[in-house]
């Protein structure tokens, strides 16, 4: 009996209650102190967010804020997106560019080549083709160098005219490329025309010092430097390597070697080429010179670059009328450093050499002889070194500066000025 009451008094304690809280509007916001009943809607930023859950509201970007908590970066975990923004399809900065290469002859087939470094005596190789095979670009660049006639004569042999018809070109990846040897340039090719690769430059043949052998393409690999600059231009890079690279479809950049800073601001070379076999020594004269014996024909080449100040085309020296004019065919050379460089006794001069001509280090002056009272000797150029005083005073020995220590920094590839 008194279990019923106290069950009737409690139900209506809990009815009062109720009634109470009810008519003080407190229903939506229940006491701290009671528990929470878990949301139906999720938060808005998850850990991890992979992927979101749909919301009624669209979700900001998923950007970091100072308030919020960062969501993992796409590196962390990938996060699909709808509509990737116009930079995640471009190349990342920094990525390496690859360039398209194309074989020099077309087709390929119908060329042969082998490593031919010993064979030249410098980085080159020559692909031996049928006459009129294509010659094209192996990448795109724009045309350096052309060579349209064929000027080599075998007498001079100039290696400046050696390879004939010729078409060099920079190409974008910044890799200088040249082929020589051609039987015909193509239509249109000149220096400043911009070429694609596979472009066509110019036809197989064996011009210049060629015209007895094989058709052949001379082809050399080599830095950008100037445009007549012949020793550079026919080889710098082994090209083999590539060759066979890009003819079997390999893209690969030929790789070139930092250039050492030179110790003088002038280019210097030993006068008379090939150096191997040329002999000299210090004194024998009573005066500054230096004799260097040579076989015939040798090359007397610019020691640097410079202007031609005065030159003897035509030996006048004799013993009894002329005994003064000793040197026989001779040049002389102002050079850009201020310094006279004077080579006598030769056997011809050079083409297009004359008081005037702008030459570049290493450029054919003359071939080594015997000329003027030098005539019942052996071989050998007479070789000077003054101050420039006048062209014509050969007399002066008081400006001569002694060529032997210079000769043999030069031969030992050592850029050092005249002091």
């Amino acid at each position: 009996m008194h279990r019923k009451l106290l069950r009737q008094a409690g139900s209506h304690l809990t009815e009062a209650l109720l009634l109470g809280l009810l008519l003080a509007g407190c229903v939506p916001s229940l006491p701290l102190s009671l528990p929470t009943p878990v949301p139906t809607t999720p938060p808005v930023i998850l850990v991890p967010p992979s992927p979101l859950p749909p919301t009624d509201t669209p979700l900001p970007p998923a950007t970091p804020t100072e308030t919020s908590t960062p969501i993992p970066t796409a590196t962390d975990t990938p996060t699909p997106t709808e509509t990737p923004s116009p930079t995640q399809t471009e190349p990342p900065t920094g990525t390496p560019v690859s360039w398209k290469y194309i074989f020099p002859i077309q087709p390929p087939g119908v060329a042969s080549f082998a490593e031919g470094v010993v064979t030249h005596g410098y980085p080159a190789t020559d692909l031996f083709a049928p006459e009129g095979a294509k010659f094209v670009a192996v990448t795109d660049g724009v045309v350096d160098y052309v060579t349209y006639a064929d000027q080599w004569e075998p007498v001079m042999d100039d290696p400046a005219l050696r390879g004939g018809l010729s078409v060099a070109i920079i190409g974008d990846d910044g890799v200088r490329y040249y082929g020589s040897h051609l039987s015909a340039i193509a239509s249109g090719i000149r220096p400043g025309v911009r070429v694609t690769a596979g472009q066509l430059l110019g036809l197989v043949g064996h011009s210049g010092d060629a015209i007895n052998g094989d058709f052949h393409l001379h082809f050399g690999i080599s830095a950008p430097t100037y445009p007549e600059d012949w020793r550079t231009r026919r080889g710098q890079v082994d090209p083999f390597p590539f060759l066979v690279a890009w003819r079997a479809g390999n893209n690969v950049t030929p790789p070139l070697e930092a250039t050492p800073v030179p110790a003088s601001p002038f280019t210097y070379f030993f006068p008379v080429e090939p150096g191997i076999f040329a002999n000299f020594s210090a004194g024998g004269h009573g005066y500054p010179a230096t004799d260097i014996f040579a076989p015939a024909g040798s090359h007397f080449v610019a020691v640097t670059s410079g202007v031609v100040d005065a030159v003897s085309t035509v030996d006048l020296w004799d013993p009894l009328t002329n005994p003064t004019a000793v040197g026989g065919l001779w040049v002389s050379l102002l050079g850009d450093d201020g310094i006279r460089y004077y080579g006598a006794h030769l056997s011809a001069i050079n083409t297009g050499i004359k008081v005037g001509t702008r030459v570049r280090a290493g450029d054919l002056l003359g071939l080594v002889g015997n000329s003027g009272d030098a005539r019942n000797t052996e071989t050998h150029l007479h070789f000077e070194i003054s101050h420039p005083l006048s062209a014509s005073d050969w007399m002066s020995r008081a400006s001569l500066l002694d060529p032997f220590p210079f000769l043999q920094a030069w031969k030992d590839s050592q850029n050092v000025t005249p002091h």
